[in-house]
């Protein structure tokens, strides 16, 4: 007989949910229960998903896990983990575990439409990214569908629909905070198993130039698209530190456009869409909110210099691909190096507009630090080599 655990993970482990506990209003937001689901709902949904066409729903993710389809028969314990509660959908862990099996997966859970769409269109982007680029930095997809649940046969029903896709295990989420021991900013890495920690100063540099490196892989060079948008505030990359070293890895990604489009109608200069690329990277990876929760703060200027490397590394592996020309690296690195200050500084205006448009509620703090900024960003240029 499968046992299924319903479960909330915690910085302290798991916490077991009992009866009562699963009888409480569900929380489509910290504060806004939902009319008449309970978290038992929730629960039963994400069991009946995973579950669904006798297992089927499971096949490519044992497939993935090189255990098989015959996986499905040594099932024998399924624990569900309430993770993270966001915005527009909600995500949870999926451990299977039984005779030669333990894995973990994810699934994302989306009840309003907006939700809906969001969970929608990410499968579609993830399952795309990941056929085109060959990448493991972004989760795997396995499958999408819908749930209806019906409570009770006199009332309403919810339609909610669910992502099962890649957990990335060991990676934990990350934030910038300050540090009471000694009042300085420093990464919080949030190890829900052995507990939050302060990342080191070298690991905190490869956090940054790893997640840099990454936004560039999946940059194309030629339509100009990239993963837009993206925030450390929402916890997008996730991080795993340990005797290994430091790996980095994007949870999703939401949308993959060019931007290019909201600066000219016209038809832009790969060289100049590449700048662009580079600029924004720098001021975005500064970004986050204190703590995952707080207000808008900006990262110290050691993140310029880890942005910088991490887009170069990046470019010269495409240019063994032979997704950029040879010789295009240096011609974007003299460009950028052959820029005054204020010249690099008359460049961001046209990125202020798109701020103004794509995130006006962090467009004051990129305002107060834009010109400490470009001068960092300017004489890490002129070192760069």
């Amino acid at each position: 007989m499968m046992i299924i655990d319903d479960l909330f993970s915690s910085p302290e482990g798991d916490i077991p949910l009992g009866s009562e506990d699963l009888a409480r209003p569900f929380l489509v937001a910290p504060s806004e229960p939902h009319p008449f689901l309970t978290l038992g709902d929730y629960f039963k949904a994400i069991e009946r998903f995973v579950l669904k066409d006798e297992g089927n729903c499971l096949i490519n993710a044992l497939r993935a896990s090189a255990i098989g389809e015959d996986g499905l028969d040594r099932i024998d314990r399924i624990r569900i983990r309430s993770e993270k509660h966001g915005t527009l959908y909600h995500v949870a862990s999926v451990e299977i575990l039984g005779d030669g099996i333990s894995i973990k997966l994810a699934v994302s859970t989306a009840i309003s439409e907006e939700g809906k769409t969001c969970v929608s269109n990410e499968y579609h982007i993830l399952e795309f990214l990941y056929r085109s680029f060959s990448l493991s930095y972004l989760p795997e997809v396995y499958e999408k569908g819908d749930v209806m649940i019906c409570p009770d046969a006199h009332q309403a029903h919810e339609t909610v629909t669910l992502m099962l896709s890649e957990w990335f295990e060991g990676y934990h989420e990350w934030h910038l905070s300050m540090d009471k021991a000694d009042n300085r900013q420093k990464v919080c890495i949030w190890d829900l198993e052995k507990g939050y920690r302060y990342a080191t100063e070298e690991e905190a540099f490869e956090i940054f130039k790893q997640a840099s490196k990454i936004l560039t892989f999946y940059y194309d060079p030629h339509s100009f698209k990239q993963i837009h948008p993206w925030r450390h505030a929402a916890g997008d990359f996730i991080v795993k530190a340990g005797d290994e070293g430091v790996q980095v890895r994007l949870t999703t990604a939401r949308d993959y456009r060019s931007i290019m489009d909201f600066f000219s109608e016209d038809a832009v200069h790969p060289m100049i869409a590449m700048v662009y690329f580079f600029l924004n990277l720098t001021v975005r990876m500064r970004l986050d909110r204190l703590n995952g929760v707080g207000e808008t703060v900006w990262a110290g200027d050691f993140t310029v210099q880890a942005a910088t490397e991490g887009f170069f590394e990046s470019l010269h592996i495409m240019e063994e691909k032979g997704m950029l020309a040879f010789g295009e690296i240096q011609k974007l690195l003299s460009l950028l190096q052959s820029l005054a200050e204020d010249e690099l500084e008359r460049l961001f205006k046209p990125l202020l507009a798109f701020y103004q448009e794509d995130s006006p509620d962090e467009l004051h703090v990129i305002h107060a630090h834009l010109k400490g900024h470009v001068s960092s960003l300017c004489q890490t240029l002129q070192r760069f080599r």
